[in-house]
């Protein structure tokens, strides 16, 4: 008897065809929930980004970048910390523009003297305390989100599913103990930029001066 006339070879055959169809469907599935979080290849080129530009801020002779903490979401560069004068906040922000990552800079940086170490450490509560409330609230896809806080003021990065998302992470937020602001740079999902060209910001930020682009071979010590 021919194998194709074997009604448990038919039956066999297509047990496999569904078993395929099946993973095929669910590879779809996943791939259109993926479209709505972080990419791993964003993620790998935003923590890229944050050490070349901190790598570049170490080798950097003439300016005081020491306090500068910089985070990269989503392609948003956040400076955070305190420099002792406006020229190093400038300096700062035109190297972060230097990175091709980046298509945004928040430059959140204060002029003055350094927070304290209680300060700081009241800081790392805040910032424990928001994710725990991201954590804990199944609307909200936390792992989207990234949250970083300075003199009790909190930023938040990263991608919302929808705007009411945002505004639920923006409440939690605002509701820990100790938050006197929270300053969202959060990219909506369906959203479309109205930043003006990325070169327009580079040149401003750098006085019109180019700077050289920054890639991973920037990460090698010096």
């Amino acid at each position: 008897m021919s194998k194709f006339n074997n009604p448990a070879s038919v039956g066999a055959h297509g047990s496999i065809r569904v078993f395929a169809t099946m993973v095929l469907l669910l590879a779809l599935a996943g791939c259109s929930t993926m479209q709505e979080e972080r990419s791993i290849g964003r993620e790998l080129d935003d923590v890229n980004a944050s050490l070349a530009i901190k790598s570049a801020m170490i080798r950097n002779e003439g300016y005081a970048l020491g306090g500068v903490d910089v985070e990269v979401t989503e392609g948003i560069a956040l400076l955070t910390g305190t420099v002792p004068r406006e020229d190093d906040s400038l300096m700062a922000e035109c190297l972060a523009w230097s990175s091709v990552a980046v298509r945004a800079v928040a430059n959140e940086l204060l002029v003055g003297t350094s927070a304290s170490i209680r300060n700081r450490t009241n800081d790392a509560w805040i910032t424990q305390n928001v994710r725990g409330r991201l954590l804990t609230d199944r609307s909200i896809r936390s792992v989207n989100f990234n949250v970083e806080t300075y003199a009790g003021k909190v930023y938040l990065l990263g991608l919302a599913r929808t705007r009411g998302e945002l505004e639920r992470a923006s409440t939690h937020a605002s509701l820990v103990d100790g938050v006197g602001e929270v300053i969202s740079y959060v990219r909506v999902v369906g959203t479309t930029s109205t930043l003006p060209s990325r070169g327009e910001r580079r040149a401003a930020a750098c006085g019109g001066e180019a700077t050289p682009a920054l890639d991973p071979g920037d990460l090698a010590p010096n």
